[in-house]
């Protein structure tokens, strides 16, 4: 039997290894965004691949095979033809707003004028513009597409990852499993089980939450004539991360576009499109909120509103979308560890 190692010992080599994970992750940090979106691809797709088994009784490697295939194709199809759409949309709607500006700020100053209020609305007009300049110019959407997904070394590594990921994962997990004493593997399996509700509960309802109400908000919008309908759709889709504030930015940047725009061919006047955009997107939130999200994300994930939005505003504030996504489920699962 060898000797149980002494407090200070302990204290000593946990502060070694803690530095040598830092070293470790500084030299790695580049990979670590790439091998997150990988797990993630896999973790959305494995149960498309349990449940091709088990009604068709495939072997695991070639139901793994057929659903990568399957997902491969859909992705080449949506970068080729959806996203460049999108990003024709975006400059079109910068391009709006610049010449929307000058006439939303005379309206409103002429609003003020009659119940004698003075408005200076250059500043916050000029602080708008600079941002959706910076936040929707078709330059930095490419820019940010392309060192994503479109560079070929990374795309290479994150598909091969999550190839590997789906052929592999039961026996990687067990090898996990495996680092634990005999003692304390029983807790690390009740903890993935645990944790595991957690991420499906929250990583694949909010993401199919997302989808659904960008495919009705883009779909609702071209039904009215809104302008830009394929961005709008994933304005809202992409906004729908963020409780409460996002849904009122996507309507807000809408009724500005239905006002001063008008619809593409509807025989209306400006005011209606704008009373159906309001309609619209209030109805699709009603539709989220009373129906969709009770029934996706069911009563498992039991985490108060406010967290959500604080852990998803920070995330996004240190400039990471791929950290917003994953943030609430991440800050749920510390907690069951801690507890």
């Amino acid at each position: 039997m060898s000797k149980n190692w002494s407090r200070t010992n302990k204290i000593y080599i946990s502060i070694l290894l803690f530095i040598f994970g830092v070293w470790v992750f500084s030299l790695i940090k580049g990979m670590i965004a790439p091998l997150v979106i990988a797990a993630l691809l896999a973790y959305l797709l494995n149960p498309l691949v349990n449940r091709l088994k088990k009604y068709t009784r495939l072997d695991h490697v070639w139901a793994v095979s057929l659903v990568y295939s399957l997902f491969v194709l859909a992705l080449v199809t949506v970068l080729l033809n959806f996203v460049p759409l999108v990003a024709r949309q975006a400059q079109t709607l910068t391009t709006e707003l610049h010449l929307i500006g000058p006439r939303l700020e005379a309206d409103i100053e002429t609003i003020a004028r009659r119940f004698d209020i003075q408005v200076d609305l250059q500043p916050i007009w000029d602080e708008i513009q600079s941002a959706s300049s910076g936040l929707l110019n078709p330059d930095r959407v490419f820019r940010m597409i392309r060192s994503a997904s479109t560079n070929l070394g990374w795309m290479l590594i994150i598909l091969v990852t999550v190839y590997y990921l789906l052929v592999d994962w039961v026996r990687l997990r067990e090898w996990i499993f495996g680092l634990f004493s005999p003692d304390y593997q029983g807790d690390a399996r009740r903890l993935h089980v645990e944790i595991k509700v957690v991420w499906a509960a929250y990583l694949r309802g909010q993401l199919t939450l997302m989808l659904i109400v960008g495919i009705l908000s883009g779909i609702g919008a071209a039904s009215i004539g809104l302008p830009m309908a394929a961005f709008f759709g994933l304005l809202a889709g992409t906004l729908d991360l963020i409780p409460s504030f996002g849904p009122t930015v996507t309507l807000l940047v809408a009724v500005i576009v239905a006002w001063f725009k008008g619809s593409s061919y509807l025989a209306i006047s400006n005011l209606w499109l704008t009373v159906l955009t309001v309609v619209l997107f209030s109805a699709i939130q009603v539709l989220e909120n009373v129906v969709l999200q009770p029934y996706i994300m069911g009563r498992r994930l039991k985490i108060h509103p406010g967290v959500v939005f604080i852990s998803v505003v920070g995330a996004l504030t240190l400039g990471s979308a791929l950290i917003a996504l994953i943030i609430v489920p991440t800050v749920v699962s510390l907690s069951i560890i801690g507890r």
